[in-house]
């Protein structure tokens, strides 16, 4: 028998059916936008103690397509990055005033950060304390509110990536909210807010553990995802629900910018083991050398690149990061690392970053950040 067409090219194949779909329904059809980006990264460290040497990659490629009719929009993206092909978002939203009811594989309302265009962020990469206390994208439904003096949301998800459907599917439950107050006048914009997370504990058997008990990893590549292994990673046994919560601030004006948010999370644990809490965060702030102002999304409360197509920008950021408790005794490592950046955007489509780091490791960092660490970075992109 022939093998059935799975994963990506199945979900883009679904895509292309809805899209037909939504053609059919009307004289005019759906508005049919084709996406694109591409990011391609060079760092220079002496990160194995052999001196500074250079690596590059292709960090993230993708195509992509957005579909509107009337009320009803679709979202998809495939990229390719780190050796692979994955589908990234893959949405459908239906607007319904002030609500945005979105179904399909995204990341939660969780992190301000996350949540962030990687062709917007200020870095290479979200600060090391997000992505210690973040997940991947899930498959999942949430609905966002918008006023605008509010932003609400909340979601449930399966915790299961669709690209990993049918080999690695975990029966958890994900319940995320987020909620954020903001005042604006002209260019300039206060907001504050707060998140929360719940996840179920995930049912496992065999393999030498004991009936309903897993066993759970969470790490961050630091400042770079270009090294072997991560910065920081820790690994808890005998896991049972998790609650985590972010606190988040952001503050725009004609040139500057100050964006900060903290971590707090509470891994609980099976079989009499005290419960695991990790916690971290980071303040960063821009400037813009050239330009004015810096776009911000209203219906999902993040901040985006300059307003400006022709922009120049400064930015400063301090990230502390501990995934070390000595009640339970976990140990996944602390550390606090420096990043300055220089962000050239030469227009809405092309943009060069720079961007240098200095890690200062503490105890039980993976034994390759045995030292302290200074990278510098640079990244080419485009975005259509």
């Amino acid at each position: 028998m022939p093998k059935r067409l799975a994963g990506p090219p199945a979900a883009f194949i679904a895509l292309l059916f809805s899209i037909t779909a939504m053609q059919a329904a009307g004289k005019d059809g759906p508005e049919i936008v084709l996406r694109s980006r591409a990011l391609a990264d060079m760092t220079v460290s002496g990160y194995e103690g052999n001196g500074p040497k250079a690596y590059f990659r292709l960090e993230d490629f993708r195509i992509g397509i957005k579909a509107s009719y009337k009320t009803y929009e679709i979202k998809a993206d495939l990229g390719y990055g780190d050796g692979k092909v994955k589908i990234k978002d893959l949405l459908m939203n239906f607007r319904l005033g002030n609500c945005i009811l979105s179904v399909g594989n995204a990341y939660e309302p969780f992190s301000m950060d996350m949540l962030i265009s990687t062709a917007d962020l200020r870095f290479h990469q979200s600060a090391a304390s997000v992505l210690a206390f973040t997940d991947g994208r899930k498959l999942g439904a949430a609905i966002h509110y918008r006023t605008g003096g509010w932003y609400l949301a909340t979601g449930l998800y399966t915790c299961n990536d669709i690209n990993n459907l049918g080999n690695e599917k975990k029966n958890i439950i994900v319940s995320t909210s987020r909620a954020a107050w903001r005042k604006s006048a002209g260019r300039k914009l206060l907001h504050a807010g707060a998140a929360f997370s719940y996840r179920s504990r995930e049912l496992r058997k065999g393999e030498g553990m004991p009936e309903n008990a897993a066993s759970r990893k969470i790490s961050s590549t630091g400042i770079t995802s270009m090294f072997a292994r991560p910065l920081l990673e820790a690994e808890i046994p005998d896991c049972g629900s998790q609650l985590k919560g972010a606190l988040e601030f952001l503050y725009m004006s004609e040139k500057w910018m100050i964006q900060a948010e903290y971590y707090l999370n509470r891994i609980n644990r099976l079989a009499g083991g005290k419960c695991y809490r990790p916690h971290g965060g980071y303040v960063q702030a821009c400037l813009l050398v050239k330009g004015k102002g810096f776009g911000y999304d209203m219906d999902y409360g993040i901040p985006e690149r300059p307003a400006e197509e022709r922009a120049l920008e400064l930015a400063v950021r301090l990230n502390y990061t501990n995934l070390d408790d000595h009640l339970p005794g976990i140990f996944g490592g602390e550390e606090t690392d420096l990043s300055l950046g220089v962000n050239f955007y030469i227009d809405s489509h092309i943009g060069i970053k720079f961007n240098v780091g200095y890690v200062w490791p503490g105890r039980h960092c993976t034994p390759l950040y045995s030292k302290n660490l200074f990278l510098a970075q640079v990244r080419l992109q485009y975005i259509i």
